[in-house]
């Protein structure tokens, strides 16, 4: 399990670190010549991705987090990581009919939001039963 711990240095500036410690075991120390304040709270390094979980690999005696390679403590453990998981961006489809005043015409329209902004509309008319379609792009509107 992973902590960090901050205690006041000789000239009165915060000092942060990040220990192993084992599992199971309370974490504990001896407060002589640590200053006159000192904090623990459990680490947990972030990892943000929207599909891949994060993975270990040790490569030439250094321990990263895959597939960001981010270099962590030897120490480190799966459960040391947080994982962040991004809410996915769907494209947004926005339907709208109309009758048209001068024949028995339905018009519907369908406009495609995208995740990157841009538009496309899609117009399909029905006439006797028989369906024709157009596309037009429109750019971010």
């Amino acid at each position: 399990m992973l902590y960090e711990f901050s205690n006041y240095n000789k000239h009165g500036n915060i000092r942060t670190r990040i220990i192993s410690w084992p599992n199971g075991k309370a974490f504990g120390i001896n407060p002589k010549g640590l200053g006159s304040y000192i904090g623990v709270r459990i680490f947990k390094y972030e990892y943000t991705h929207e599909l891949n979980p994060p993975s270990l690999l040790t490569l030439t005696g250094k321990k990263y987090i895959v597939p960001g390679w981010v270099e962590v403590l030897p120490e480190t453990e799966l459960n040391d990581i947080k994982w962040i998981k991004p809410k996915v961006k769907r494209a947004e489809v926005i339907e709208h009919k109309f009758k048209s005043s001068s024949n028995d015409k339905i018009y519907t329209t369908k406009e495609h939001v995208s995740v990157d902004g841009t538009r496309k509309s899609v117009v399909t008319v029905r006439v006797h039963g028989e369906q024709k379609t157009d596309a037009v792009n429109i750019l971010n509107q």
